[in-house]
């Protein structure tokens, strides 16, 4: 991409697709979005959320957010309540202008109603307490009379089915944060929120078209729910389908139903939800072609069903058909609806055929012909509802593109469209017999059926790059963009990066894993010798965990989230911070969601405190700890469980924990030691940073560090005789002083008492400066060379640090010097650092 293509992306016009579910497997939604980009619009795919997806994903390089439906509003004791906030205050509800605050004056037809409502509401009560069914039965009718009533005024069906008002909610609040040019409304549920959005956005002189896609004959659904549900969505569909600035639908046939069905001025273009011609075959490594997944050589009958499963869409007539069909097996590809998978399976086993019927998930859209074309032939066996009767399912359009003969029931649409075109059998819904016979029927003349599927226009006709021209005419006709996309092949929605990229291969010139470290803060030492020693390193900078969504910038989270799944091959996050800040959820499920995407997770801590105090003096007593008094020591315990908690609770998910701190990886489990890098202009430098000279004396660095009362005396000991014999002494504040400015000073003065050494000290070996401290036990399952620290305790460091600063000692110095500098190279100049990274990572869990 050029370095002009951002900022030409970013000036397409944006348009956002809602769909009311959660964008798995929905082959219409996804061919939609790919043909926006190709079209030249900027896409963000919108749906809702589901137990089995995580918030935040991608198709094909077009971002998509799962928005949480909250349902807030509940039946209690008869009656609709809100059980939870208002997402905006009055006086800032983007819904007002909508009408849906302060309706009308008490005298109104609407208040009427909701006085007959609430009369009804009491009389249907005591009926189905204290009559018989008959009664119940003419209470009940009642209330389906007082909810076409509601129905018929403006916005009436909120108080019909709430629930619309909860999607209504839902869509708008997250199109106020994507802030589109152009919405496509998938079906029935995102209705209310375009319509209440683009009323909002002209209330502000603005305007915002939409279109709504009917995937479906509304009035022919069997919606779940009460009867006030499916009173509810059509109310709402025919009151907002004429505020629509385009209406889209999938056949002729549906398209004249709608128009006669809601008096439109225009009849509302047709799209049928056909396949691309391209295909896309998958890796081998993910999916193989159904009939190679199923086992099965080519003379093995293998009939497909492609699409949501569902008994109302007739997948037990098929399982019911096999006794009858001794060679035949079939195979479902659709969702991962446990219950149906199970009732499927039950049924199977009940009649001896579990073995002839294969379960499989979806594959992508632009996959599927590619995927079912090895099989006999497909099957669409819907049973009989209005919406059936009308529809030309997209699985018999799949079918057909892979040249696959098709079998369908007798619903009106696609039976006709089966013998018109002759590529088919058709049986009577609901009868496995029937459906048998049409198998055995279309095995007997296969070869003239292939001949038909392949030799006719049907196959011309059935294609999504035919159907997609009204989709894009009528996009442009509300909102055109300026040139179309150009692109191809990449990811279709650009690649625009907004993190920092370090670099792109590693020092080698060799491509290693890439790195993308959340925020960075002050971790970018970690990111350049990455990209030093291993692959290239890209930094985020994060954003405060949050349980909810709502807060963050969501173009930019879902920019950032595309950025990683593209770039990362291992994610690092440092501290407890957040990609997402809450809409891919909290900072677990971003890690589980990186996870399932193959990307290895860790958490890099550096040198921040993680051991509890009491655990920390039980393993070591004479630690400086020791001395602070009970509350000293409570308000410190606090401050470590503030910022260590979050992170060791993250350890249930098998995501390591990376520190600098060798005692923090020796106490705690699954916290992992690494060096601290040093790397940047003052690291390893030719000449050292401050060479000592005969003319200058040395001065001497005593880094801040929690230190003992006895070793703090010495201290101010060795500075007062230090400054006594003409050497400098620098004595830094903790806010004031970076590890790296030990490189400045000759002699560096680290902890006594607690052993081991600091991040100062790397540093100033890598300038060849002398070290003095006590040593630490040696670390666990890490072979490190000698370490040059000179050895020194609170009774002996006056006396080492005057011996090592007298000029007689330059040999000495320069000596140990050079065994500090080798010390630095091998150990911290970033190679053994990314290496242990890696080492743990290749075991992650």
């Amino acid at each position: 991409m050029t370095d002009s293509a951002p900022r030409e992306f970013a000036l397409r016009p944006h348009m956002v697709m809602l769909v009311g579910n959660h964008m798995v497997g929905d082959s219409r939604v996804e061919k939609s979005a790919v043909s926006a980009v190709k079209a030249g619009y900027r896409v963000t795919i919108v749906g809702t959320r589901h137990r089995s997806t995580f918030h935040i994903g991608e198709y094909v390089g077009i971002p998509l957010y799962r928005i949480p439906a909250d349902f807030a509003r509940h039946v209690t004791s008869g009656q609709w309540k809100e059980l939870k906030p208002r997402r905006w205050p009055e006086d800032a509800d983007p819904l007002a202008c909508w009408g849906r605050v302060q309706d009308a004056p008490a005298w109104s037809v609407r208040s009427t109603v909701d006085r007959v409502d609430r009369a009804t509401h009491a009389v249907r009560t005591r009926l189905g307490k204290h009559l018989d069914h008959r009664a119940t039965r003419v209470a009940q009718a009642v209330g389906q009379v007082r909810d076409r009533s509601l129905a018929a005024l403006p916005r009436g069906w909120r108080r019909v089915w709430p629930h619309i008002a909860d999607y209504e909610d839902a869509f708008l609040d997250v199109l106020r944060r994507l802030d589109p040019d152009l919405i496509h409304v998938h079906d029935r549920h995102p209705l209310p929120g375009a319509a209440a959005y683009a009323a909002w956005k002209r209330s502000l002189g603005q305007e915002v078209p939409w279109v709504y896609d009917a995937h479906e004959w509304l009035p022919g659904q069997e919606l779940p729910g009460p009867t006030a549900a499916r009173t509810g969505w059509l109310a709402a569909e025919a009151e907002l389908i004429h505020h629509a600035d385009a209406v889209l639908t999938v056949s002729d046939e549906l398209a004249t139903r709608m128009q006669q069905r809601h008096h439109l001025k225009e009849r509302p273009g047709t799209v049928i939800n056909a396949p691309a011609l391209t295909r896309t075959p998958m890796d081998p490594a993910v999916r193989r072609p159904i009939r190679e997944e199923c086992g099965l050589g080519p003379e093995t009958p293998l009939f497909v069903y492609v699409g949501k499963m569902s008994e109302r869409r007739g997948v037990l007539t098929m399982v019911e058909s096999l006794p009858l069909l001794p060679d035949t097996h079939i195979a479902f590809i659709g969702s991962r609806d446990v219950a149906i998978r199970q009732r499927i399976m039950e049924r199977a086993e009940q009649l001896g055929v579990a073995d002839r019927v294969h379960l499989k998930d979806y594959v992508p859209s632009s996959s599927v012909t590619w995927y079912i074309e090895s099989a006999t032939g497909g099957i669409s066996p819907l049973l009989s509802t209005p919406a059936h009767q009308l529809a030309i399912a997209t699985k018999i359009s799949e079918y057909v593109q892979a040249g696959l003969p098709v079998i369908v029931s007798d619903m009106k649409a696609q039976a006709a469209f089966v013998r018109d075109h002759g590529i088919g059998t058709v049986f009577a819904a609901g009868d496995p017999a029937d459906l048998a016979a049409a198998t055995h029927q279309l095995l007997e003349g296969l070869e003239g059926f292939h001949r038909a599927v392949h030799q006719g226009e049907v196959r011309t006709l059935q294609t999504w790059d035919h159907a997609e021209r009204e989709l894009i005419r009528t996009w442009t006709r509300l909102c055109a963009p300026a040139t179309p996309a150009t692109e191809a092949g990449g990811p279709v929605n650009g690649a625009l990066v907004s993190g920092a990229s370090v670099d792109s291969t590693s020092a080698d010139g060799a491509p290693g894993p890439a790195l993308d470290l959340i925020g960075a803060g002050d971790q970018e030492l970690l990111a350049h010798v990455w990209t030093r020693h291993a692959g290239s390193a890209m930094a985020h900078p994060g954003l405060e965990p949050s349980e909810t969504a709502g807060d963050a910038d969501l173009p930019e989270v879902l920019a950032t989230w595309s950025d990683i799944n593209r770039h990362a091959d291992v994610v690092l996050y440092a501290g407890h911070v957040s990609a997402g800040g809450g809409d891919d959820g909290p900072v677990s499920s971003e890690m589980r969601s990186l996870m399932a995407r193959g990307k290895k997770v860790g958490i890099w801590t550096g040198s921040a405190p993680l051991v509890d105090p009491r655990l920390l003096l039980r393993a070591h007593p004479d630690h400086p700890l020791a001395q602070w008094t009970t509350e000293q020591l409570t308000r410190y315990r606090r401050q470590v469980h503030r910022g260590s908690r979050p992170l060791l609770e993250l350890q249930d998910l098998g995501v390591p924990i990376f520190t600098t701190d060798a005692t923090a990886a020796d106490l705690l489990t699954d916290v992992h030691w690494v060096p601290s890098p040093v790397a940047g202009p003052r690291a390893f430098a030719d000449e050292p940073a401050s060479p000592q000279t005969e003319d200058r004396p040395p001065q001497v660095l005593i880094i801040p560090a929690l230190r003992s009362s006895q070793e703090l005396a010495s201290l101010d000991t060795l500075e007062a005789t230090a400054t006594a014999a003409g050497y400098r002494v620098a004595r830094p504040r903790a806010k004031k002083f970076h590890p790296s400015d030990a490189v400045f000073s000759d002699i560096v003065v680290d902890t006594l008492t607690t052993g081991g050494y600091s991040e100062a000290s790397a540093w100033a070996w890598s300038a060849a400066r002398l070290v003095v401290g006590r040593a630490g036990t040696p670390i666990r399952g890490v072979e490190l060379p000698e370490n040059p620290l000179v050895a020194a305790d609170p009774s002996t460091v006056v006396e080492t640090v005057m011996a090592l600063a007298h000029p007689h000692s330059s040999d000495q110095r320069g000596e140990a010097g050079t065994a500090g500098r080798a010390f630095a190279e091998s150990v911290h100049d970033g190679r053994l650092t990314v290496r242990r990274i890696l080492t743990v990572l290749d075991g992650q869990r």
